[in-house]
């Protein structure tokens, strides 16, 4: 092969843009459950809890802007909550705001739900420079390339203001 024709696939290669992918195939091919938030560490599976692939596909469609979800407790709603998240993260970076009901909540989240999944699931790995004091991140705000993750207390009203944000979470 002629090094102008490799310099051609090479060049389509990186241009090309990324397969379309719904949150649950990118929960499925990604995501990685640690033994720190997960009864079940490990890859994650969807079909695991098949009635929330509904649920992460339609926040992931761009053509839903609002989906409310009424469900019992202890169903998976914090582990969709960090598919989306990261799957946000990974394929269409912008602001993104979480809401915690407080702000203690909101600490809790980032510590023990967030923190772990970018520390091992690697496609979010390097993503968030956690190491350099200067990279402006704190327990509640994550700044990555393209977009930022903010995490608030719905008890805090200042929180909440002048925040533009896409996604709200």
């Amino acid at each position: 092969m002629s090094a102008l024709a490799e310099l051609a696939r090479y060049t389509y290669n990186m241009l090309r843009p990324p397969a379309v992918q719904t949150v649950s195939e990118w929960a499925d091919k990604n995501r990685v459950l640690v033994s720190e938030s997960s009864a079940e560490p490990g890859a994650w599976r969807t079909d695991r809890a098949p009635y929330q692939r509904e649920i992460m596909d339609a926040i992931g469609n761009p053509h839903i802007r609002k989906v409310v979800i009424m469900s019992a407790a202890q169903i998976g709603k914090t582990a969709m909550l960090m598919n989306m998240l990261g799957y946000y993260m990974h394929h269409y970076p912008a602001p993104v705001l979480v809401i915690q009901p407080t702000l203690d909540m909101a600490q809790t989240f980032s510590k023990d739900m967030l923190a772990p999944m970018l520390r091992d699931t690697p496609v979010l790995r390097n993503l968030v420079d956690t190491k350099s004091r200067y990279s402006g991140n704190t327990i509640l705000k994550k700044n990555f390339l393209g977009g930022h993750v903010t995490i608030v207390g719905a008890n805090s009203p200042v929180g909440l203001r002048m925040r533009p944000i896409k996604v709200l979470l």
